[in-house]
C-alpha cells in the first residue's frame, strides 16, 4: 500500500538504515509531494493520498511534505482534500506521478468551488545572484495581478497579468530586489499607485540561490483578511 510520509522524518530513517545495514531496505520508488491548502472559509483540512489518509488535519496555508512509495517509475495516484469538521470531500483528483520528482499539490478556489491541481517542481538552480519563483494568484475576489520586486519600473516586472487560480513557471528575479521589496498590484498596463494590493519587505527570509513557491493569499482562512505574499522553499539541485 502507497503511504505518505513527513519528509523530514523519512529522509533521516533512510540515512539511519544506509548508515547501519545498506541491505536492509530494497529499492524503493518514491515520489515527493508538497501539499498546501488556500480554500478560504475552511480553517483545516484532511488530506488523503491513494486512499490514505494524512494522520492529522493540516491548517490553512500550512506546507505539509510528504513522500509517496510507488509501484512502477510512472504511475496514477489519488489525491483528495476533506473538510477536517465535516469530513466532507472538497476536492479530488487523480496525477500522474513520476520517479524521483517533485510536485506542488494545491487546494484552493472557494468554498462552493474548490479546485485540486499540481504541478512538477523545477529544481534547477538560478543563476548566480538570483532567486526563483513561482507564483501563484490565490486571491478570491481579485482580477489578474502583477508583481513588481525592487522597484515599480517596467524592468522590475516580474510576473504580469497573473489570472486568479493561475500558477506562473519559474521566473527568476535579483536577490536584492527580491529582498528590498514585492510589490503586487492589479493588472494595468502601467504601475499605478492606487491599484496596489500589498507591499512586503522580506530582508533576510529571502536568500540568495534560493527557490520558492509564492501564494499571493489571504492571511487566515477569512477571505477578508488582509493580502500575504507567503513564501516556501523549494528543492533544488
Amino acid at each position: 500500500m502507497k503511504k505518505i510520509f513527513i519528509l523530514s522524518i523519512l529522509f533521516s530513517l533512510i540515512l539511519s538504515s544506509c548508515n547501519e545495514d545498506p541491505e536492509s531496505e530494497p529499492d524503493v520508488i518514491r515520489a515527493y509531494c508538497y501539499l498546501y491548502h488556500f480554500i478560504p472559509e475552511v480553517e483545516s483540512v484532511i488530506w488523503e493520498a491513494a486512499d490514505t489518509e494524512v494522520p492529522t488535519e493540516k491548517e490553512y496555508a500550512f506546507q505539509f511534505a510528504g513522500a509517496i512509495i510507488l509501484e512502477s517509475e510512472s504511475e496514477e495516484v489519488s489525491f483528495a482534500v476533506k473538510h477536517s469538521g465535516t469530513g466532507e470531500v472538497l476536492a479530488a483528483e487523480v496525477f500522474q506521478l513520476e520517479k524521483n520528482k517533485y510536485y506542488n499539490i494545491i487546494a484552493c478556489g472557494s468554498k462552493d468551488d474548490p479546485r485540486l491541481f499540481i504541478r512538477e517542481i523545477e529544481t534547477g538552480q538560478p543563476q548566480a545572484g538570483k532567486v526563483k519563483f513561482q507564483v501563484l494568484h490565490s486571491a478570491a475576489g481579485q482580477n489578474s495581478i502583477d508583481v513588481y520586486m525592487g522597484d515599480t519600473t517596467a524592468e522590475k516586472r516580474l510576473v504580469t497579468d497573473l489570472a486568479y487560480l493561475d500558477l506562473t513557471a519559474s521566473v527568476e528575479a535579483l536577490d536584492m530586489d527580491a529582498r528590498a521589496e514585492i510589490i503586487v498590484s492589479k493588472h494595468s498596463e502601467a504601475y499605478h499607485q492606487d491599484s496596489v494590493l500589498l507591499r512586503g519587505v522580506y530582508n533576510e527570509n529571502i536568500i540568495s540561490g534560493a527557490s520558492y513557491l509564492s501564494v499571493v493569499a489571504p492571511f487566515t482562512f477569512d477571505p477578508e483578511s488582509e493580502l500575504t505574499f507567503w513564501l516556501y522553499f523549494m528543492p533544488t539541485d
